[in-house]
């Protein structure tokens, strides 16, 4: 049923509209339409039409401020699908319309919806302790998707394995809805009706940033790609990089992760490298898939082995001497041989493996 506005109310409605709308200008006529099918007629004609006779005008609902703050939710997102814009911008023209009605009793700094998030495991990693394993109000406005609400609340989104809305799957894009009530779990294999991979088919390549030197020997040293150099080139660079090359970017750069590009990665807990090496091993699974010393440790290139006699020239005497088979770097021309390092490299390995499985 149509809300009743005398036309004055109407007209002075409608000059709001046209000054402050928020895209290119809209003339007056089409101003009067929106604003007749938000109170409920069919266009401005119908309207007008209504608006003749005393015996139409007192048949309809007057605007008085009871109805406008009880229709306030209601006609912030019809005005929104009318106008094709956001509620945001709705509800702040909403606000100029009937200024008297509503700044006094509604802020436009509250958030009209909300919705229950609880996290688990290891995405409490990035929770203060005082919200861990409770229920956390998270306030909003629009239909945000539920993947920038989390990253929103701390999460990078490269660490949620599994989301349920309502008791059903969802995934990143999904859009929150007033009340909802969310469940977050961390990212990890076990989670098969998943429908977030939390790392590529196939063979790995990590992308590592310019703090974790220590881990990406480590993994080389394993026989894992791993992409690193010494250089900082910003976040943007690694984001593309990881994008492109469907690579699992490792960081301890919580904002890095953050960034849309990024697919797959993982906030780095450990500190010391040897640490961090056994976290990315046991998170990714890696123990079955070491392939030690096929990686150069300086540059991640490919080794192979070549023959004696091709690198008589190219290490010390005494080390050609006493060492039969020699492996060199394809990219950079390291050369490698079993010395007394190579029993320590065995040692770590299988110490990392034993503890990962």
């Amino acid at each position: 049923m149509p809300f009743y506005l005398s036309p004055k109310v109407f007209s002075n409605q409608a000059k709001v509209l046209v000054k402050h709308w928020p895209f290119k200008p809209i003339k007056i006529s089409a101003a009067r339409n929106l604003l007749s099918q938000l109170y409920g007629y069919k266009n401005d004609h119908h309207y007008r039409k209504m608006h003749v006779t005393t015996a139409h005008t007192t048949s309809l609902v007057p605007c008085s401020e009871e109805i406008v703050q009880s229709h306030y939710r209601e006609w912030i997102q019809r005005f929104a699908k009318l106008g094709a814009m956001n509620e945001i911008q709705a509800r702040q023209l909403m606000h100029m319309l009937w200024p008297a009605y509503l700044n006094h009793n509604y802020s436009l700094t509250t958030k009209m919806y909300h919705a229950l998030f609880r996290f688990n495991g290891h995405c409490t990693d990035f929770l203060n302790d005082e919200i861990k394993n409770v229920e956390i109000r998270y306030d909003f406005d629009d239909t945000p998707a539920i993947g920038d609400a989390i990253q929103a609340m701390g999460i990078p989104h490269t660490e949620v394995g599994l989301i349920r809305v309502n008791d059903k799957n969802v995934d990143l894009n999904f859009r929150l809805n007033d009340g909802d009530k969310v469940s977050v779990y961390s990212s990890s294999a076990e989670y098969t009706n998943s429908n977030m991979p939390w790392k590529p088919n196939g063979e790995l390549t990590f992308l590592l940033d310019v703090h974790l030197g220590g881990l990406a020997r480590y993994l080389r040293m394993a026989g894992f790609n791993c992409l690193f150099e010494n250089h900082d080139h910003g976040d943007s660079v690694l984001a593309e990089v990881a994008s492109v090359g469907e690579c699992i970017l490792l960081t301890r750069d919580k904002g890095l992760l953050k960034r849309s590009k990024v697919k797959y990665g993982r906030w780095v807990r450990a500190v010391e490298p040897i640490e961090q090496f056994r976290e990315i091993v046991k998170h990714y699974h890696l123990a079955d898939h070491f392939d030690p010393l096929s990686r150069c440790i300086k540059c991640n290139g490919t080794i192979t082995t070549v023959k004696k006699e091709e690198i008589k020239t190219k290490v010390p005497k005494k080390v050609y001497a006493n060492n039969i088979t020699f492996s060199q770097c394809a990219k950079c021309e390291q050369i490698y041989w079993q010395g007394g390092h190579f029993s320590k490299i065995q040692k770590i390995l299988t110490d990392v493996k034993n503890r990962s499985l």
